[in-house]
């Protein structure tokens, strides 16, 4: 059985590595993207489709109409913008697939998401979770990784050295007192490998850090 694929973030951190393995796996007929910029790498385009649309708010009526797997790695550090991309672009593409019959919703969202919690970040990955959640997909994924190890286009001394630290930690016996930092390949196999699976039969799957490793390292 194949599946089309649509991949939001698609030139991001995470998203980027989504499309790599996406691209590869036999079981995706065709990937999608609609992102602001090109792509990064060369891509078969007979498999992989790409749509650049600067403007966001264009961005739903996009959405191809057979689309059976939605990933989204969707996200901006620009505070005056986060919340629109981080919530209200990601919930309002979600709703526009669910409603032209996506079935599998995968989130990239990060540790310590909590709508309740005191901290921008995390409450605003939490109420993410929440409103996707809402939608009832017949199944959503939701990856919760720790600090993430890579470069970033967007330079930030915050995240370089979390990278780094998580560098110095990763897969150590350490990793678990800086909540088990991942590559975005980690979190893009094991998302991708979730959304394939289908012996695991719950709707709603929240995927830690530490199992995101799990996954990835079984995929590899």
């Amino acid at each position: 059985m194949s599946f089309n694929v649509l991949i939001l973030g698609a030139t991001g951190f995470c998203g980027s590595t989504f499309l790599k393995f996406a691209a590869r796996e036999p079981s995706f007929a065709n990937v999608f993207t609609i992102t602001r910029r090109e792509l990064k790498g060369s891509y078969d385009t007979g498999k992989v489709k790409s749509v650049i649309a600067k403007d966001s708010d264009t961005w739903a009526d996009l959405i191809p109409k057979d689309v059976d797997i939605m990933i989204s790695g969707l996200a901006t550090t620009r505070e005056a913008r986060d919340y629109k991309i981080d919530h209200d672009l990601n919930v309002e593409l979600a709703k526009r697939a669910k409603s032209q019959g996506c079935s599998t919703y995968v989130l990239v969202s990060s540790a310590g998401a909590n709508e309740k919690s005191n901290f921008y970040y995390m409450k605003t990955k939490g109420e993410v979770e929440r409103d996707i959640l809402a939608l009832n997909f017949d199944k959503t994924i939701i990856l919760r990784p720790g600090p993430l190890i890579g470069q970033r286009d967007d330079k930030n001394m915050l995240n370089e050295l979390s990278s780094k630290l998580g560098g110095l930690l990763y897969k150590t016996r350490f990793q678990m007192l800086y909540g088990y930092p991942a590559y975005g390949e980690d979190v893009a196999k094991a998302g991708v490998k979730l959304a394939l699976d289908h012996s695991r039969t719950s709707k709603i799957q929240i995927i830690e850090s530490s199992e995101i490793l799990e996954l990835a390292s079984d995929a590899a």
